[in-house]
């Protein structure tokens, strides 16, 4: 008996099946940080050394939580301050002439 060629007939084109779909499987890493206080954000000028507070909305605060809990084994967080550089606008004037 000769072999089925895998070739569709002349004429009809060959028919795709749907793949048989599973749900992905993921990984979570439930880790709870506790804070001693609320997350909080800074801008820091790196010409000066001022110092800004920045407001952080709800889903910041959230982000932040998370990021906080992909620390590393053996360590805890018990806070988290973020900060950002730049100049502020003193700095990136001048002196008044």
């Amino acid at each position: 008996m000769a072999p089925r060629s895998r070739r569709p007939r002349s004429g009809r084109p060959k028919t795709l099946r749907p793949a048989r779909s599973r749900p992905p499987i993921v990984a979570v890493r439930a880790v709870r940080v506790n804070l001693t206080e609320d997350p909080h954000a800074h801008i820091v000028c790196r010409v000066c050394g001022r110092i800004q507070s920045i407001d952080l909305t709800e889903l910041d605060r959230h982000f932040l939580e998370e990021l906080g809990a992909h620390h590393p084994d053996g360590w805890s967080v018990d806070g988290i301050a973020y900060s950002l550089t730049g100049a502020c606008r003193r700095c990136r004037e001048g002196p008044a002439g």
